[in-house]
């Protein structure tokens, strides 16, 4: 039986959910090693607790509970690796929730040839200059581009006396 060599858990309760997420790192049993080369720790991370699920208009909290493994060439603490996979899951939701909530990537009509790609390339473009815009909302990005050629321009072709790179992308 392998036992952990460092653990770390985090709650966290935010609009109306409730979640859990301990992480574990366990060392690669020896007989492993040779299958795994390069690999020094599993990391398991375990995520429960309460979320929304259901149509807004018939939304229930139902409790989850979901077990996830990773294996790590890196020598990082429990802490470190909970963060480091928070922020990966963070920046990939933060994206799809902009492609799909806001720019209904999901229910895109444009079907054949190479449509589909070429409007995927679109969103992720304006998706980007809107983040070039400091904004705090997508939304809010899409109502400053809206009939702005010229500060599009200068974001576009550093048409600015700047020779400095955008800063803002968060």
């Amino acid at each position: 039986m392998l036992f952990a060599s460092d653990e770390n858990e985090v709650s966290e309760s935010a609009h109306g959910r409730t979640t859990t997420r301990q992480t574990k790192i366990y060392p690669i049993p020896p007989e492993l090693l040779p299958l795994w080369a390069g690999a020094k720790h599993i990391i398991v991370v375990r995520r429960y607790g309460t979320r929304w699920e259901g149509k807004k208009s018939r939304r229930h909290l139902i409790n989850f509970d979901e077990v996830h493994y990773y294996l790590s060439s890196l020598d990082w603490s429990a802490s470190e690796f909970a963060d480091a996979i928070r922020g990966h899951w963070l920046i990939e939701n933060r994206l799809h929730w902009v492609k799909d909530v806001t720019l209904n990537e999901d229910n895109d009509i444009r079907r054949g040839g190479n449509a589909p790609a070429n409007w995927a390339m679109i969103r992720q473009f304006l998706v980007s200059l809107g983040r070039m815009k400091c904004t705090h909302t997508f939304p809010e990005a899409l109502r400053l581009m809206a009939n702005q050629v010229e500060d599009l321009s200068e974001l576009l072709f550093d048409l600015s006396s700047s020779d400095k790179p955008v800063k803002c992308l968060a």
